[in-house]
């Protein structure tokens, strides 16, 4: 296997070779933008997510973000379950960056020329037990930042962090697709707990939620500080 493409990312090569992935040796093409990793305490993926964008950010940038996010009306206690809340985020501290909305599969030619051009994805999605991209209806919703690709002979995969592991994230875009395409229900154990959560009119699967969307962070020379 011929990982020596990933040698100036540490962080993909080792990924590759401790879990011997064999699928992404020699690919045809990459690009990546690193970014720092931040854990998520509590419901925040979203916040986490949008905070890793951001140069030199900390646990009191996603506390900042937090405050904001409450303030607006878009969260009770960290969770973001609205496209729409997400890119008024993303607005308010991107704001050299040009953001917008996406509806659609992820896994179409747009969104992979918009990866090797540059351009960062804020993605909810369904998580398995491992933080892979799974279907579970929307019961584990999540959010991952995609800052990178690698196009082999027959499978882009995408590169991700998110807010329950400090590694890197490699997924295969058709099964991130799936999994952002069925994201129709808040989960019903959620319900049950003894939390309060602000959901969009329409719910999650509603034009204002996070079912087949997702958020396209233009590329710009640097991103952005606090």
């Amino acid at each position: 296997m011929d990982f020596t493409w990933a040698l100036p990312y540490p962080e993909i090569h080792k990924i590759c070779v401790l879990f011997e992935r064999s699928e992404l040796s020699n690919p045809k093409k990459w690009s990546y933008s690193p970014l720092q990793s931040h854990k998520q305490e509590g419901p925040q993926c979203g916040l986490v997510a949008l905070a890793m964008l951001i140069r030199n950010s900390n646990n009191d940038s996603i506390n900042i973000i937090y405050q904001y996010a409450k303030k607006e009306g878009f969260t009770l206690n960290g969770e973001i379950f609205s496209v729409n809340y997400m890119k008024q985020l993303a607005v308010n501290f991107l704001k050299d960056r040009k953001i917008e909305v996406y509806s659609g599969p992820l896994n179409s030619h747009k969104i992979e020329q918009f990866l090797f051009e540059g351009g960062a994805l804020l993605v909810p999605y369904d998580t398995d037990k491992d933080n892979s991209p799974g279907l579970h209806n929307g019961h584990k919703a999540h959010w991952c930042v995609i800052s990178g690709a690698v196009q082999t002979e027959n499978t882009l995969f995408v590169l991700a962090r998110h807010g329950k592991s400090k590694n890197i994230a490699i997924w295969n875009i058709d099964i991130l697709s799936q999994s952002n395409q069925q994201l129709h229900e808040f989960s019903p154990d959620r319900k049950l707990q003894n939390i309060e959560y602000m959901l969009p009119e329409g719910g999650i699967s509603g034009p204002l939620g996070l079912n087949g969307r997702s958020i396209l962070i233009h590329p710009k020379n640097d991103i952005s500080t606090f």
